[in-house]
């Protein structure tokens, strides 16, 4: 779930902050992942990380442009297996870059580059689409290191949300392929919905997920395997594509890479298929409902949400629901935006109100600290949570 379509806002997008310095990051733990970072801003900035989407799209620096360099010190990461980290998921055998892939490990991931970045104050944490869903789960994990929520186009990962994307009518679709069983993304995007669901067998078009996940389940035997392996991915990276902005031809749309379709679909999937590991203890569960039931743990960290209300990737009914569960909860600071769009971060009224949005936010007391109090060290283990642990 993820805007990868890098479309320009207006006639004269804004510039991304300068360049800082880039790197890669050994993950924690006995794994052989290596998790590639950059910066951009100011050094003596507000600390900010940025949560791509997908899973799997990696980060871009036009994301940078949201933020003001001479205020914010600006973190973009690649997640596991995708981007520029280690291993790589476009591999022929992607079980290594899928292997220690989880949200649990996403998280880890993000505290050890805090670690290694000298980030150990509070930051902002900014996520749209699957990027929203990690900065949740972070957030959940670990509160007293979070600023503030900014969060554009929610996504949950229920299984009713990934369904009304994924799945729609294409059980139907083979007798009738106009069938209108239930809400769906399908609905407003029928030619691109042929395109999808065209290469799914028949036999798999019960549980789509499911039967892209068996498409994707091992690795290509020979150039026939590999061919039709591509041509899934890419059908599936296309269809999110075609689905992203509200103003787009469904029979215009640029092909992705093969690279970055077999990268961002293969995780995409092993992420749906496992309910995003917000199961008890990160087990896989399509059933969760992890976020909506850990709210309280975000009561007290002020939160926006950008939302398309023509978002037909992420409908806009996860942001109410979200937005609902923490009003209930007791959370007083959390402000709530519909643009007219769709689900890219790009398109220009969502553009535009995530750079007002952190303009205006309230100046950090201190945007950099050296050195926390021993207290606030010990505040980062209140409440212990492993975000997927069921705390």
């Amino acid at each position: 779930m993820n805007a990868s379509t890098q479309t320009a806002a207006s006639n004269n997008p804004p510039a991304n902050p300068p360049f800082i310095r880039s790197g890669h990051l050994t993950a924690p733990g006995f794994s052989d992942h290596r998790i590639y970072w950059e910066e951009y801003g100011s050094l003596a900035g507000e600390p900010v990380i940025v949560m791509h989407g997908g899973p799997g799209a990696g980060s871009h620096g036009s994301s940078a442009r949201f933020f003001n360099p001479q205020r914010y010190r600006v973190v973009l990461f690649d997640q596991r297996g995708c981007g520029k980290s280690t291993p790589s998921a476009s591999d022929d055998d992607a079980t290594p870059a899928l292997t220690d892939n989880t949200t649990q490990h996403l998280i880890d991931d993000v505290s050890a580059l805090r670690h290694e970045l000298n980030i150990n104050g509070k930051m902002h944490v900014f996520g749209g689409s699957w990027g929203s869903t990690l900065a949740l789960a972070y957030a959940i994990a670990h509160p007293a290191t979070v600023q503030t929520l900014i969060l554009r186009g929610v996504f949950l990962c229920r299984r009713a949300d990934v369904d009304y994307f994924f799945q729609g009518n294409a059980a139907e679709f083979a007798a009738d392929p106009l069938a209108m069983p239930t809400p769906g993304a399908y609905l407003d995007f029928p030619t691109a919905w042929r395109h999808f669901v065209d290469v799914i067998p028949p036999e798999d078009r019960g549980d789509v997920v499911n039967g892209l996940a068996k498409a994707f389940s091992s690795p290509p035997r020979n150039d026939a395997e590999r061919e039709r392996l591509v041509k899934v991915a890419s059908a599936c990276v296309a269809w999110e594509g075609s689905a992203s902005q509200l103003n787009h031809d469904e029979n215009s749309h640029g092909q992705p890479t093969q690279k970055y379709a077999l990268t961002a679909a293969r995780i995409l999937v092993h992420y749906m298929i496992n309910g995003g590991f917000l199961g008890a203890g990160g087990a896989a569960n399509r059933d969760n409902n992890f976020i909506l039931d850990h709210i309280t743990r975000l009561r007290n960290i002020p939160i926006h949400v950008v939302h398309g209300r023509y978002d037909r990737v992420c409908h806009l009914y996860q942001a109410e629901a979200l937005v609902r569960a923490l009003r209930d909860a007791g959370n007083d600071a959390v402000s709530y935006f519909i643009t007219t769009a769709g689900h890219s971060s790009f398109e220009p009224e969502t553009d535009t109100r995530l750079r007002t949005l952190m303009n205006e936010l309230p100046l950090m007391t201190s945007p950099e600290t050296p050195f926390l109090q021993r207290g606030e060290m010990m505040r980062h283990a209140e409440e212990p949570c492993d975000a997927v642990a069921g705390c």
